[in-house]
């Protein structure tokens, strides 16, 4: 399932207002994101901070820099996702193995159980779906 710019207005969502094009503002992104999830484990909660240090620094890169960070962890212990709302119009994607640029988005592949792209009307929004490292989610 996607998510979309209007979802991300419902309930349970915390959001972080993102300004200006300096990555510095990556480790207070961080520590936002570390406070909200203290009740997770610390591998899943790295995981998390991992999909999210990826998509705020490709929106700094690609993008101009990020407007809002936004999470939403629902009752499920196992599941977080992440979004990352920025001006950009372009659409994110994974590289080919050996070819030129980072490989951020293939790490958020290999941690999330979704990603995607949501476009609306001044840009879009990039998220990721967590869920808990194998060891914790009883496999």
């Amino acid at each position: 399932m996607q998510v979309s710019w209007d979802d991300t207005g419902q309930p349970g969502w915390h959001i972080l207002g993102l300004r200006g094009t300096e990555p510095a503002d990556l480790a207070h992104a961080r520590q936002w994101v570390h406070d909200r999830l203290d009740a997770l484990a610390e591998a899943h909660r790295a995981d998390v901070l991992l999909v999210v240090n990826e998509l705020l620094e490709n929106a700094y890169v690609h993008a101009g820099g990020p407007r809002e960070l936004r999470v939403h962890h629902t009752g499920d212990a196992c599941e977080v996702t992440v979004a990352v709302a920025d001006s950009g119009s372009g659409k994110p994607r994974t590289r080919v193995p050996g070819a030129p640029g980072g490989s951020g988005l293939a790490l958020v592949e290999q941690l999330s159980a979704a990603w995607g792209v949501s476009h609306h009307d001044d840009g879009k929004l990039v998220w990721a779906r967590v869920g808990c490292p194998r060891d914790e989610a009883g496999y």
